[in-house]
C-alpha cells in the first residue's frame, strides 16, 4: 500500500531561513540519520514512476506516492532531511470507519455462528467421527444439563449423573425415571412427575434386574395363574392358583 506524500500548503521546497526553492529537486530517505537509504521507488499523482521529487514554480512540493508500505518519509532538498508525514490519512480513516469490516470481528463472529446452536427451526449437522457435543459435569447429582420448562414448571431433565427424567406435561403418558440408581432403581414409572423412589410407582426396575408392576403383567407365555403367600388360603382360589403357606 503507496500513502500520498505532499500536495499540500505546507509541503514546500525551502532553505534553512524558510525561503522558498522554486523548480528545486529533492531527494527523499528512509529516515533522518546518517546511514538512511534514498527511496527512489517514488510514483507522482499521475501514476507515472520517479526517483527524485521536483518543486514547482512556486516551491510547493506536488503530490506523490512513497514506496510500497512506507508511513514517513524525509526529504531533502539541500538545508537537511526533514519528516514529511502522509496526507491521505483522513481519506484511509474514512474508508476504514466505513469499509463492512474493517476490524474483521464481522468475518470473526460469523465463524463463531456457524458453530453455535440455532435457537429455533435450524440443523445441525453433526461431523463425521466426532463427538458433536461433550458437557463436562460435577456429578453431584444435583444440577441438570438439560430441562425442559413451560412457565414455572419443570418437566423432562438430564441429570448431571446421567440419569434421564421424563416428565411430559399434563395429560401426556406416564413419567418415567432412567438410570436412577441412586436408591437401587434403574426404571421407574410414575402415574405423576417421575422419582427414582418406587414408592407409588407403577412399574420399577430394580439395579439387580427384578421387576415390580402394580398391575397385572400380560405376556403369551404367561398364563392366569395367582400367587398367594401367607397363612391362610386365598378367597375363591381359581384353577391355576398358587399358595405358598407359611406360618405366624
Amino acid at each position: 500500500m503507496r500513502y500520498l506524500f505532499g500536495g499540500t500548503t505546507d509541503t514546500a521546497a525551502e532553505t534553512a531561513t524558510g525561503a522558498r526553492l522554486p523548480n528545486a529537486t529533492g531527494t527523499v530517505w528512509s529516515s533522518g540519520a546518517a546511514d538512511a537509504s534514498q527511496l527512489t521507488d517514488l510514483i507522482d499523482i499521475n501514476g507515472n514512476p520517479m526517483s527524485m521529487l521536483s518543486a514547482d514554480k512556486n516551491g510547493m512540493v506536488p503530490g506523490f506516492y512513497g514506496p510500497d508500505g512506507a508511513r514517513y518519509l524525509w526529504v531533502d532538498f539541500g538545508s537537511g532531511r526533514y519528516m514529511m508525514l502522509p496526507t491521505d490519512t483522513v481519506t484511509r480513516l474514512d474508508e476504514h470507519v466505513q469499509g463492512l469490516d474493517p476490524h474483521g470481528d464481522r468475518s470473526y463472529a460469523l465463524s463463531l455462528l456457524d458453530r453455535a446452536l440455532p435457537k429455533a427451526g435450524g440443523t445441525i449437522q453433526a461431523p463425521e467421527q466426532r463427538d458433536w457435543l461433550t458437557v463436562g459435569i460435577p456429578g453431584d447429582g444435583v444440577g441438570t444439563v438439560v430441562q425442559l420448562t413451560k412457565g414455572t414448571d419443570v418437566y423432562t431433565r438430564l441429570f448431571n449423573n446421567g440419569a434421564l427424567h421424563i416428565d411430559p406435561v399434563p395429560g401426556a403418558p406416564t413419567a418415567l425415571a432412567l438410570g436412577a440408581t441412586s436408591n437401587g432403581t434403574f426404571i421407574t414409572a410414575h402415574p405423576g412427575r417421575s422419582a427414582p423412589s418406587t414408592t407409588g410407582s407403577v412399574f420399577t426396575v430394580a439395579s439387580d434386574g427384578s421387576v415390580t408392576s402394580a398391575g397385572s403383567v400380560t405376556a403369551t407365555n404367561i398364563g392366569k395363574a395367582r400367587v398367594f403367600s401367607g397363612t391362610t388360603p386365598p378367597d375363591n382360589p381359581q384353577v391355576g392358583d398358587v399358595w405358598v403357606m407359611y406360618a405366624e
